[in-house]
C-alpha cells in the first residue's frame, strides 16, 4: 500500500516510516515544516510541505496514496476540520463524540471519571479558593498541547496567580487541577476500537521538561494495576490504532489517569526495545487484517529516547563518548534498536 504520514518534525516518525518501508509498504513522510524540498532515505520519501492549514492539503491532495496517517493530534485535528475530498482515506477513523474528546483532554478525562476510571481532581480556572479546594502544589493544564506545552506547575499563591494571568491571555480552556506527587508511568499499545493488541508500561525515569515533559528515559514496568487502568481508559476511547495513556500514582498507592495520547507516542523505543511488536501488527491493521492480541514484553528494560535525551543532558556529551552515541543512533535508524 502507499502511506503518507503526516509528520511536525517528531523523532518516532523516523521507526515508524522505516518499519512500515521494510514491511513492503510506500511511505512518504510529508513534513508540515513550511519548508520544500523531496529526497528519498532507506526506501522512504521524504516531503517538505505547508504548515498545517488548507496548502498542506492541497499538497496531500497531490499524492496519490491508500492511507494518510496524522502522526500528532495537532495534524489530526487539522486535517478533521479541513474535510478534505479524501477524507475516507484517513487512518484511524473516528467518530464525532472521539473527535470532541481528542480535543480536549479536559473533556476526556470527564468522559474518564464518568466511567469510572481515575483521575486527578480538578476546579474551574474562576475556582473562588483552588488552594482550599485542591492544596498547593497545583498544575494549571490547557485543554490541549504536548510535549508539556500548557502544563504549568505552581508552588505558591503568587505562582497560581501568574499562570493563571498568563493562561486567560491564552484562551479560556484551562482547569485548575490537584498535582499527585508521584513519578509519571505511561501505558501505550496497538488498538482495536478499543480492545489491546499490543501493550508495554513504562516508568518514566526522566522527562524533559522535568515533570511535565516526554519521557528522555524510560524502564518497561510489569504492573497489572498499572496495565489495566492505562488499557481500560484507552478502551473508554474506543480508540483504534496506537494510543497512550500518561498516569500518575497517588499516596494510598491508586493508579490515576492524566491523560490519552491517540497517537505513536514520543517514547516509543522504550516498547521497542521490550520486544513489543507495534509496527507489524500495525501494518496488519492498516490492511485489514485484526492481528491475534499479544499482551506481552520484557519487563526492567530501561532505554534513553534520542535526540530529547541529548537536550536534557548537552554537558554530559564529551568527545570521548561520541562515537558510542553515533552508534547507538545508527543502530535505532537502521531498525537495529537495544537499549540504552
Amino acid at each position: 500500500m502507499d502511506v503518507a504520514l503526516i509528520d511536525e518534525g517528531w523523532s518516532s516518525t523516523l521507526v515508524f516510516a522505516q518499519t512500515l518501508a521494510r514491511a513492503g509498504h510506500r511511505v512518504t513522510v510529508v513534513t508540515a515544516n513550511g519548508r520544500s524540498g523531496h529526497y528519498r532515505w532507506q526506501g522512504v520519501d521524504w516531503i517538505g510541505a505547508p504548515r498545517l492549514g488548507p496548502a498542506l492539503v492541497t499538497a496531500i491532495d497531490r499524492l496519490a496514496v491508500d492511507h494518510v496517517i496524522p502522526t500528532t493530534e495537532t495534524a489530526m485535528l487539522a486535517l478533521w476540520d479541513a474535510d478534505p475530498p479524501w477524507r475516507a482515506k484517513l487512518f484511524p477513523r473516528a467518530e464525532p463524540w472521539q473527535r470532541a474528546l481528542v480535543r480536549d483532554k479536559h473533556a476526556c478525562l470527564a468522559h474518564l471519571a464518568a466511567r469510572g476510571i481515575a483521575v486527578p481532581r480538578h476546579v474551574e480556572l474562576d475556582h473562588e479558593d483552588p488552594i482550599a479546594a485542591l492544596g498547593l502544589p497545583l498544575v494549571v493544564k490547557g485543554a490541549s498541547g504536548s510535549a508539556g506545552e500548557r502544563v504549568t506547575i505552581v508552588e505558591s499563591r503568587d505562582e497560581l496567580a501568574a499562570a493563571i494571568a498568563h493562561a486567560r491571555t491564552v484562551d479560556d480552556r484551562w482547569i485548575l487541577q490537584e498535582h499527585v506527587a508521584s513519578p509519571t508511568f505511561i501505558v501505550g499499545g496497538l488498538f482495536d476500537r478499543g480492545r489491546p493488541l499490543r501493550a508495554w508500561a513504562g516508568h518514566k525515569l526522566e522527562q524533559f521538561p522535568a515533570r511535565i515533559g516526554p519521557a528522555v528515559r524510560v524502564r518497561s514496568i510489569v504492573d497489572p494495576a498499572l496495565l489495566a487502568l492505562g488499557l481500560a481508559a484507552i478502551r473508554e476511547l474506543a480508540w483504534t490504532g496506537f494510543a497512550s495513556a500518561d498516569l500518575v500514582c497517588d499516596r494510598g498507592g491508586c493508579y490515576r489517569v492524566l491523560e490519552i495520547n491517540p497517537r505513536l507516542w514520543g517514547s516509543v523505543d522504550g516498547a521497542i526495545g521490550a520486544n513489543v511488536d507495534l509496527f507489524g501488527a500495525f501494518s496488519e491493521l492498516l490492511a485489514g487484517r485484526v492481528p491475534a492480541a499479544d499482551l506481552t514484553y520484557d519487563p526492567e528494560v530501561e532505554c534513553r529516547i534520542y535526540p530529547r535525551y541529548l537536550a536534557a543532558h548537552p554537558l554530559r556529551w564529551s568527545l570521548r563518548r561520541v562515537p558510542a552515541l553515533v552508534g547507538q543512533l545508527r543502530r535505532a535508524l537502521a531498525g537495529g534498536f537495544r537499549p540504552a
